[in-house]
């Protein structure tokens, strides 16, 4: 059996941006298994996807005794092709019979989707530009999200993902309850989603159900959760590339972060960029502005 190995990265966007890799791949080479080197918190997104194989862990702190063992593991299996989009020089000492290694990035208005997608350029097959990024459903997260959002069958939704990994890609909270009050003609009900922490307690003010899911689903029901809605908005995160990833309009808000090179890949998604970088300094009036345009096309 033709086998393929990816070694992809670890944060969450990152792995989704990733994707129009094992999609051209997919296609190319239809009767190949695609098997993947990722981190563990971030590999479940791709659960799913019917070209995958084995999934295997690599962690950025887990010393040298476990990448020997992952090294090991990985020579138990002779590759047909290995593809390393993490540049950490591990195919070198595993059994194949082609390695290709992604080259270091020159243009600075590359996107990223694009620097990925230029090292399988070479391969039989594969063609230019890239597909969309994509991920798959589970049938077990469908249920899981059901019954997270029970309330809420059958509403047209808004989803917001109100964190980021870094204080200064966080819209402040009152801009986002002003969002929300601006949108509600347009939506049954508001899900909050991330990490831990990251939810919005809304004012009085805010008119329809909100339902804070963050914290609530692994990244297998995440996926599930918006698939159930009909747009996103939210800082600039990973959640932003899920959403384009399952062909959900989204609109991500960029203050000091590299819209050019990290907004989500497709032309279902949008971007609001604050000029200054300080997203203190953007109002709510244009970031629902975008969405109404968003709306405006059609949900």
């Amino acid at each position: 059996m033709c086998r393929i190995l990816i070694i992809t990265l670890s944060n969450l966007g990152d792995v989704v941006m990733t994707t129009p890799v094992f999609e051209a791949l997919r296609v190319a080479y239809p009767y190949c298994v695609i098997d993947v080197v990722a981190d563990k918190r971030s590999s479940e997104i791709l659960g799913g996807a019917p070209y995958l194989g084995k999934i295997f862990h690599r962690e950025k702190k887990g010393g040298v005794i476990k990448t020997i063992k992952l090294i090991a593991e990985l020579r138990e299996t002779y590759y047909d092709i290995i593809i390393d989009l993490r540049t950490n020089l591990i195919p070198v000492m595993l059994r194949s019979n082609k390695n290709i290694f992604k080259t270091k990035r020159v243009s600075t208005t590359q996107h990223s989707v694009e620097e990925h997608y230029e090292a399988i350029l070479t391969l039989d097959g594969v063609t230019s530009p890239p597909p969309k990024c994509r991920l798959y459903v589970e049938d077990h997260a469908k249920q899981e999200a059901k019954q997270l959002m029970k309330s809420f069958a059958g509403k047209k939704l808004l989803a917001i993902g109100p964190g980021a990994n870094w204080p200064g890609k966080i819209w402040p909270a009152t801009r986002f309850e002003e969002l929300v009050i601006d949108l509600e003609t347009y939506f049954d009900g508001v899900i909050q989603l991330g990490s831990e922490g990251e939810g919005i307690v809304f004012s009085e003010e805010v008119n329809i159900p909100n339902l804070d899911l963050t914290g609530k689903t692994n990244l297998s029901s995440l996926k599930a959760v918006v698939k159930s809605c009909q747009l996103f908005i939210g800082n600039d995160s990973g959640l932003g590339h899920v959403a384009a990833a399952l062909g959900k309009r989204s609109l991500t808000v960029f203050g000091v972060g590299d819209p050019e090179r990290y907004r989500p890949w497709g032309h279902q998604s949008a971007v609001v960029i604050e000029p200054s970088k300080d997203l203190r300094r953007l109002k709510s009036s244009h970031v629902s502005n975008a969405a109404k345009q968003l709306i405006e096309v059609g949900l």
